[in-house]
């Protein structure tokens, strides 16, 4: 073999401490990695989650032993850093720290980059000691945040800095060990990435989205989840698209990957993890808009083609659902019926009202501009459930907080009797106005070509695109890419990163979204630019690794777009974007 890897894998068993794992890993086990998008298809366009396997030994990875680790439970970190042995140690000549930022002097040139994860090891204050992804300052000096660590300044001791690459960073799933006096103590550990939090968590308390690009929407429906729902890092590309509403069709809420699906294929765009939990939005005008990372010339032991009918489209259908917006903000949207709300004295309780058609109640709608609701106007309060009693309404206060679907009601009585949101006649009584947002009449277009294999047809929603003119053009886009073999011939390749320090390279540093190009003659690729779309690592005991790329056509988003640098040279082989 040419070249030897190494591997650690961590544990965080409290905030930014990280403990070693690595002396109890199993290597006769290995380690299983997977992550990114799955498939090739025009709407694969969302990563799947994101999933690490391995085996430890001992009683202190069973959650419920006596001697259990602390801090190795259900939700803690879980890290997967490897190495190149070629990647040599450098040495650190001063470590110093203000606020929660270190600044690292290392002897020599070092020769990283702004982004690259690197090892310290050797502080004597072990607060510098980790991986981190620093920001290159100069030749010999880059700076990394410690997060909540507060070490001494300067750091002592001897120092050394090393090039890491994350390829897991997740969340600890299950630990199953084998039971047992007298048997190995063994337990496999999995552990998921946080695109499985983005596939459990519902989206509803996030505001309507109005004339945002997708790299909007995408922040303003992630900063809307919990803290511990989100992603560690993101990079996101500049928008393409501005899509006038968004969110409106939320509802009682809805699992927050398939929203992110919806804005990604909105835009035709692509969002995927990263090993170490970097979400990416790329649009379509940067995908595939730079240049092989690296040449794979009948160097893979496997291969896998998409020869098949089947892969291919020629009639592409896209529809648009169109909003309608009211004029002011009159409408009542959402009220309650059936049986009164009731506050008891001196308590606050807490209601989600859904908008609501008027003119047809079985139908959610979106809303914006809403008002808070108002005494006497919006709701009423009785001393009795049926409305026959003294008239309440002073003693309750209630605060709005609208959402894009929903409003959240925090109804306070400060009186010293129960209230009931009741008005007269005993009819419940609590109401919300604002403009209703309405999809109304969807609109189909299509581009569609003959080809002798028949009609293979792909039907694309586009939830929050708006216009007829990107509608038609998505269509003919996607048809002229996906309706012949050319686009359609590798679905994944295979090598083993210890054939070569190239090899393994690549093992390590590849991501989803990087283009390499391919050379086989069997398939008749020759220098073939594909996309990375997923990454698979089993690493066995050696340790020795076989790195497996899922792969989709680079062409399907090399678009000429006029005026653009790399992307309106003549005698290119694209079409023309939109």
């Amino acid at each position: 073999m040419g070249a030897q890897l190494e591997v650690k894998i961590e544990c965080e068993t409290a905030t930014d401490i990280w403990t070693d794992l690595t002396p109890d890993v199993m290597a006769a086990e290995g380690v299983s990695i997977s992550y990114g998008i799955q498939g090739d298809k025009p709407l694969d366009t969302v990563s799947g989650t994101g999933e690490c396997s391995f085996t430890v030994l001992g009683l202190k990875y069973s959650f419920h032993h006596a001697d259990v680790l602390s801090g190795f439970a259900f939700g803690a970190g879980i890290r997967v850093v490897l190495y190149r042995t070629t990647d040599t140690a450098q040495s650190v000549s001063s470590i110093t720290r203000s606020g929660s930022t270190a600044t690292v002097t290392t002897a020599a040139s070092h020769g990283y980059s702004t982004d690259d994860w690197i090892t310290l090891a050797g502080a004597s204050e072990s607060g510098y000691n980790g991986t981190f992804q620093i920001t290159k300052t100069a030749a010999t000096t880059f700076t990394m945040d410690l997060g909540t660590l507060t070490p001494s300044t300067p750091a002592s001791g001897t120092i050394t800095a090393r090039l890491g690459y994350i390829k897991h960073w997740g969340k600890l799933r299950s630990a199953d060990p084998n039971p047992g006096a007298y048997r190995t103590h063994l337990v496999r550990v999995t552990s998921y990435d946080r695109i499985r939090d983005l596939a459990e968590t519902k989206a509803r308390a996030v505001a309507v989205g109005v004339n945002k690009t997708e790299a909007e929407l995408l922040t303003l429906l992630l900063d809307s989840l919990p803290a511990t729902a989100r992603p560690l890092r993101r990079d996101f590309a500049t928008g393409v698209d501005t899509f006038p509403y968004a969110f409106n069709e939320l509802g009682r809420g809805t699992i927050a990957l398939s929203v992110v699906k919806q804005i990604a294929v909105s835009a035709y765009a692509t969002i995927f993890m990263k090993g170490d939990g970097t979400l990416v939005l790329q649009s379509r005008d940067t995908r595939s808009s730079g240049s092989a990372a690296f040449h794979f010339d009948e160097t893979m032991t496997g291969l896998s083609t998409a020869a098949n009918v089947e892969e291919l489209v020629n009639n592409v259908r896209t529809t648009l659902s169109p909003r309608t917006v009211d004029a002011s903000a009159t409408t009542v949207i959402a009220s309650t019926t059936g049986t009164p709300l009731s506050v008891a004295a001196g308590d606050t309780i807490t209601v989600y009202l859904e908008y609501r058609d008027p003119s047809d109640t079985q139908t959610l709608i979106g809303g914006t501009a809403v008002v808070n609701a108002t005494a006497t106007t919006d709701y009423l309060g009785n001393a009795a459930s049926d409305g026959s009693g003294s008239n309440q309404t002073a003693d309750l206060t209630i605060t709005t907080t609208a959402y894009a679907s929903t409003a959240k009601l925090a109804i306070q009585n400060t009186g010293a009797a129960v209230v009931y949101l009741v008005d007269a006649s005993g009819d419940a009584f609590l109401q919300l106005r604002g403009k209703g947002i309405y999809q109304r009449s969807p609109q189909s277009f299509e581009a569609t070509s003959s080809r002798p294999y028949g009609d293979k047809m792909l039907q694309i929603d586009l939830k929050y695109q708006s216009s007829p003119s990107d509608a038609q053009s998505y269509a003919l886009t996607v048809e002229a890419q996906y309706n012949d073999q050319a686009s359609a011939q590798l679905e994944s390749i295979t090598f083993m990163g210890n054939d070569s320090s190239d090899l393994l390279q690549q093992a390590l540093a590849r991501e989803p979204g990087d283009i390499v190009s391919i050379s086989e003659s069997t398939v008749g690729a020759d220098e073939l630019e594909m996309v990375i779309q997923s990454v698979s690592l089993d690493i066995s005991s050696g340790p020795w690794v076989t790195c497996t790329y899922g792969l989709a056509p680079a062409s399907a988003f090399a678009m000429w777009l006029l005026g653009t640098t790399g992307r309106s040279e003549l005698n290119s082989t694209t079409v023309l974007g939109w």
